[in-house]
């Protein structure tokens, strides 16, 4: 159910651990005679997450309201202005709502109450459920998606995913990261396009520009879903390097 692809070194260093404890368990109950497991734990190099300036964040909205030249004339408008709100919707729910990748994948239209201005999201990671408060503009740009948009995606009525791809099932991961990159491109700012982006890097950016802003640590906190204090300082190392950045 996992993209293809290399497990990371913490992934890997994550099942070296499972294996000691379990021939611990063993050795312990006496019901195997094992040595003990000699595998060297794999390196971790922390890598800073990346994060854009809110005038970024901001041309990257622009770039949703502009069809490229070379596209004009491959397709009807409609169909490039459609997807257009789906990118703006995209960037609503990615930064103004700092969902993780897997939590706007797996969103469905039932998780947006618009009247209440939030999002219900119900596959946190670690199971964990949790609301989440949607700007004003951002209510705008979802409901322009959802009402304009989406019907003209959807081929089956009995479809609940929020983002849709042409063929009217589920939108994955992939292809929404995708679409974030090739916003990028179509901006002015070369050092934007050179930048290596992903979903992620909305909600980093999101968290980073709440936290300048005054917001409580704790209260990015809980509009992440951390389960500790402890996930959330990685913020406070990227408040000046940031600031200089702006």
């Amino acid at each position: 159910m996992r993209d293809a692809g290399a497990l990371s070194a913490k992934h890997l260093n994550k099942h070296l651990q499972a294996l000691r404890k379990f021939t611990e368990y063993l050795r312990q109950t006496g019901k195997l005679q094992i040595p003990l497991l000699n595998i060297r734990q794999e390196e971790v190099i922390e890598d800073k997450p990346t994060v854009l300036t809110e005038e970024e964040v901001q041309q990257l909205y622009k770039a949703t309201e502009v069809i490229p030249d070379k596209m004009k004339h491959a397709k009807p408008r409609e169909f490039y202005e459609m997807l257009n709100m789906r990118d703006r919707a995209m960037l609503s729910i990615f930064y103004g709502c700092g969902l993780r990748r897997n939590e706007g994948y797996h969103l469905n239209i039932t998780d947006i109450n618009l009247d209440s201005a939030v999002v219900h999201v119900t596959k946190g990671k670690g199971y964990k459920e949790r609301f989440v408060p949607i700007s004003r503009k951002g209510v705008q740009h979802i409901t322009e998606y959802l009402y304009d948009a989406r019907p003209m995606l959807l081929k089956d009525n009995r479809e609940d995913a929020f983002f849709l791809a042409h063929n009217g099932k589920r939108l994955g991961g992939q292809m929404l990261m995708l679409s974030l990159q090739s916003l990028a491109r179509r901006t002015n700012n070369i050092e934007l396009q050179q930048k290596e982006i992903g979903l992620h890097t909305l909600r980093h950016s999101i968290a980073t520009h709440l936290l300048s802003h005054g917001m409580n640590l704790e209260k990015i906190k809980d509009f992440l879903g951390h389960s500790s204090l402890e996930s959330t300082q990685i913020y406070t190392h990227l408040i000046n390097e940031y600031d200089e950045q702006v």
